[in-house]
């Protein structure tokens, strides 16, 4: 893929120092994994048993599966990439077995085509389990009836509750649920069976060292990746082009995947949130917004960067520019330990409404149009979410009725945009088709924040000045 990637490139008259190797291999400890069950098991009540299946893989196109990818909240807590496995966590355990894998067998045939499994015989020692079994093994593992003594015997025997994540696939849990409800049939078996999701999601909206640093890692990848992208962009050059500049670096450096599909979006495009066909050939005049974010050993970054093709902004692109790098400008100095997250994006709405008024894009009073999201009507979206295993991460923005209050470690993004689409109803057509979103990588620290993508220009001067090839990388 790599010699690809450097041949490819070299095609699009791109250097092939655009693909160099910078980074080593950077994988997540298995003491981050530890850390995470231990302090998952101290939040279960002891008379619990938490249940978290893997994603099963998923078929693309009649026999072609999509590239594996594991749950999240699987991945958080074990680290295990093998399909259909499933952890079982035991707080009150007195056997020792706190935490419990099941694991499909060794299977040579399937082996030869896919690659080596550790198999349950080696399951427990490969991925610090206290013990391992056979999947087939699952259910009468957890609950068998004795028609003899008319008992049950199990992991769930004696469990009051049990925290169930079943990776979004409900028809493989109509067993464990079975069993539940034959024990209580009886009189006997868990009375709860809870989301455990809910607990999972809020222990991820905190991230620790070794998540910072993959979210770091990932977010440098991206940067670099960006700076190339905009070193491609160029009248009559694919949208795609300037994809294959960003995302092959990041895969020459150890992304196994983009966090979601890169979106280059240019001219008429730009103004749409999601585009990702990138197959627009740019025209000289045109923005070209790129939001791209790699996923690195399963943590995601998530960076967006407006620029023009010909190198140089017009007026009208300019305009809009200012006001949403001052929005964002604003929602950053708001970003601190104890402030709530929701006044991140009151302060970029504030900042983005004056601009558009001072445009004539919006007509009014600004108190009231501010009061009411007038900005609405050229930003589409939020400006922020978390970030960490996905790309928008789990965890909610409120607790009750009050907005999240920030804490060190939380990681988030702060992504103002304004979008005009041709025939805009009442805009002049000088501002049709010019879409602009700036959209930054934030870590709440002790004493503020710490920006970890703002190394990619975004001052109008550095950012003409790298489009035309002018500006060094730091």
């Amino acid at each position: 893929m790599r010699v690809f990637g450097r041949a490819l490139i070299g095609i699009l008259g791109l250097p092939v120092a655009a693909f160099a190797v910078d980074f080593p291999p950077l994988d997540p400890p298995a003491a981050m994994f530890r850390a995470h069950r231990e302090k998952f098991l101290a939040k279960l009540p002891p008379n619990s048993i938490a249940v978290l299946r893997a994603a099963p893989s998923r078929r693309m196109s009649n026999d072609v599966q999509y590239s594996y990818r594991q749950d999240s909240n699987f991945w958080y807590l074990t680290g295990v990439e093998e399909p259909d496995s499933v952890a079982v966590f035991r707080p009150g355990a007195t056997d020792g077995r706190r935490y419990v894998l099941f694991v499909k067998p060794r299977d040579p045939r399937v082996e030869a085509y896919e690659g080596p499994r550790a198999g349950p015989r080696e399951a427990a020692a490969a991925y610090s389990a206290d013990a391992a079994f056979p999947t087939d093994e699952f259910i009468a593992r957890m609950s068998t009836y004795d028609p003899a003594t008319r008992t049950f015997s199990g992991f769930l025997t004696g469990v009051d509750e049990v925290y169930l994540s079943d990776a979004g696939d409900e028809d493989w849990s109509k067993d464990l649920r079975a069993a539940i409800t034959a024990m209580r049939a009886r009189e006997e078996g868990p009375a709860t069976l809870v989301d455990a999701r809910y607990l999972l999601h809020e222990m991820r909206l905190v991230k620790d060292a070794d998540e910072i640093a993959l979210i770091r890692r990932a977010t440098e990848l991206s940067g670099r990746g960006h700076v190339l992208a905009m070193k491609a962009a160029a009248p009559d050059r694919y949208e795609f082009e300037v994809q294959q500049a960003h995302d092959g670096y990041c895969y020459a450096n150890g992304a196994r995947r983009m966090a979601y599909p890169s979106i280059v979006a240019s001219g008429p495009n730009s103004v749409y949130l999601h585009w990702e066909r990138n197959d627009r050939r740019m025209k000289a005049g045109d923005v070209v917004l790129n939001d791209s974010g790699t996923e690195y050993r399963y943590y995601a970054t998530d960076i967006t960067r407006t620029y023009p093709v010909s190198g140089r902004f017009s007026p009208e692109q300019r305009a809009i520019y200012d006001v949403v790098l001052a929005a964002q400008k604003a929602a950053l100095a708001e970003v601190r330990p104890g402030a709530l997250h929701g006044d991140v994006g009151k302060a970029a709405a504030r900042v983005q409404t004056e601009g558009l008024v001072r445009l004539g894009l919006l007509k009014g009073d600004t108190g009231r149009l501010v009061r009411e999201n007038g900005h609405r009507i050229f930003t589409k979206h939020g400006i922020s979410h978390w970030i960490g295993l996905d790309v928008h991460d789990a965890g909610k923005y409120s607790v009750g009725a009050e907005s999240r209050r920030l804490e060190p470690g939380m990681v988030f993004t702060i992504e103002p945009g304004i979008y005009v689409p041709e025939r805009s109803p009442g805009v002049d057509r000088k501002w049709w088709n010019i879409g602009v979103r700036i959209e930054d990588v934030v870590l709440v620290t002790e004493s503020g924040y710490e920006c970890l993508s703002c190394f990619v220009p975004r001052e109008v001067a550095a950012v003409e000045q790298t489009v035309q090839g002018r500006a060094t990388q730091k």
